[in-house]
C-alpha cells in the first residue's frame, strides 16, 4: 500500500455535504483554468465545474435517499409490512467526459449497471390478518370474516367521513347497499344502520378492535400498542367479533331486512 492509500484510509470521512480531496484539486484547477486568457480553456474550466458540481449532488442525494429509505423500512417493519430487497439491472446511456452521449454506428451505447432497490408492500391490517392466517381457526371461515371486516370498514368509513356538507360528492362503492343514485345523506344513515346491527352482540373491547383493524385499517400489533393489549388476545376478539357481526348480519338478511 502506497502512501497516498494510507493517507486516504486516515483520514476522517467527509459529510455529505463536503467536496472531497480530489474535488477540491480538480475544482481549484478548473478555477485557474477560468480566470485564464485563454478561451478554451475557459471553457473547460466552466465545464468542470459543472461537472463538479453535478457529481456532489448526486452523491448528497444518493446518500440522504439511502437515509430515507433506512427510516422508511425501518417504520414499514414496525407496522407490520412486508419489506423486500431486490436487485436490477437497469440500462445507462454511456457519456464522454463531456456529458455527450457516446454512439456507436450511429446508435447510442448503454451499459448495465445493477442497483439495489427496496419494496414495500402497503397493506391494510385487515388484508395483512387475512393473508397471514390471522382469521384462520374461528367458528366461521377467514374468507367471510374477510368479507364482513370489508363491509364493516365501508360502514366506519361513510359513518365517520360524511359528516359535513362540504362531503357531497363522495362515491357510492359496489359494496354499498344502495343504488348509486342515492345522497350522501342516505349513504350516511345507512352506513349507522350496518355499525349499529354489527356491534349489537359486541362487547366495547371488540368494537374497539373492529374499529381499529377494520375501520382505521391499523395492524394487529399497532392495535394492541395502542389498547395496550397483548397482539394474540386482541386476534382472537377480532375473530370472535367478526364471527359475531357476520352472524348478526345474516340474521338480519333472513329476515328480508338486509341483503345478504
Amino acid at each position: 500500500m502506497n502512501d497516498a492509500a494510507r493517507r486516504r484510509l486516515a483520514s476522517p470521512p467527509a459529510a455529505p455535504d463536503d467536496f472531497t480531496r480530489d474535488e477540491l484539486r480538480r475544482l481549484a484547477r478548473a478555477e485557474r483554468k477560468l480566470a485564464g486568457p485563454d478561451r478554451a480553456q475557459q471553457a473547460g474550466g466552466h465545464r468542470e465545474i459543472e461537472e463538479i458540481g453535478r457529481r456532489r449532488a448526486e452523491r448528497i442525494e444518493t446518500q440522504s435517499l439511502a437515509a430515507r429509505l433506512a427510516e422508511t423500512s425501518s417504520l414499514a417493519l414496525a407496522r407490520g409490512e412486508l419489506v423486500r430487497s431486490e436487485t436490477v439491472r437497469q440500462a445507462v446511456p454511456v457519456v464522454d467526459e463531456h456529458g455527450a452521449r457516446v454512439t456507436k454506428h450511429g446508435l447510442p451505447v448503454y451499459r448495465h449497471e445493477t442497483h439495489a432497490r427496496v419494496r414495500i408492500a402497503s397493506r391494510g391490517g385487515l388484508q395483512l390478518a387475512f393473508e397471514r392466517g390471522d382469521l384462520d381457526g374461528g367458528a366461521l371461515k377467514a374468507e367471510a370474516l374477510y368479507e364482513t371486516g370489508k363491509a364493516y370498514r365501508w360502514a366506519f368509513e361513510t359513518a365517520s367521513a360524511l359528516t359535513t356538507p362540504p362531503r357531497q360528492m363522495a362515491p357510492i362503492s359496489a359494496r354499498a347497499p344502495l343504488r348509486a343514485s342515492a345522497g350522501p345523506q342516505d349513504a350516511v344513515f345507512a352506513a349507522g344502520e350496518f355499525l349499529r346491527l354489527f356491534r349489537r352482540d359486541l362487547s366495547p373491547p371488540e368494537i374497539a378492535a373492529l374499529d381499529r383493524i377494520c375501520g382505521l385499517d391499523q395492524t394487529i400489533r399497532a392495535a394492541a400498542a395502542q389498547l395496550k393489549a397483548d397482539p394474540r388476545t386482541l386476534r382472537r376478539r377480532l375473530v370472535e367479533a367478526l364471527t359475531a357481526a357476520a352472524r348478526s348480519r345474516k340474521a338480519e338478511a333472513e329476515r328480508g331486512r338486509l341483503s345478504p
